[in-house]
């Protein structure tokens, strides 16, 4: 049974056209998981996603790196040491999407979902200044 509240707005039309692409990369069984990492500790190292994500694979880390860097949501440095090291980071749409996952999770939360021991996301961090 549905129950419609007077108080919620009514929206009769959406259109979904602007999330083919971007969409298929963020739902991606690890990305958004891959984010709020990153997003908590500033940046990361593949080894470090590795260590935090505990299940992934070398090569779904890998292959979803590349994807969020290729949709504009991470960004990857190399540091100049030896031996060389990269770094990834989010940039400023992926720390928006980042913000805007709050909200879902909260709702989530409300409604029967479950925070599982270790969880990567936090929601106290902060966009790091560059």
């Amino acid at each position: 049974m549905v129950i419609i509240s007077e108080e919620l707005p009514v929206h009769s039309e959406i259109c979904f056209c602007p999330l083919h692409g971007l969409l298929d990369t963020i739902s991606k069984k690890w990305a958004l998981m891959i984010i709020a990492v990153i997003g908590n500790h500033g940046s990361a190292g593949f080894n470090e996603l590795k260590r935090y994500l505990c299940n992934i694979s070398s090569k779904t880390l890998s292959n979803t790196l590349k994807d969020l860097e290729e949709a504009g949501l991470i960004s990857r440095q190399v540091v100049d040491q030896t031996p060389p090291v990269v770094r990834y980071y989010l940039t400023v749409p992926g720390w928006e999407l980042r913000e805007l996952l709050i909200p879902l999770l909260t709702w989530v939360m409300r409604n029967g979902g479950h925070a599982d021991e270790g969880c990567p996301i936090h929601v106290h961090c902060e966009m790091p200044e560059k």
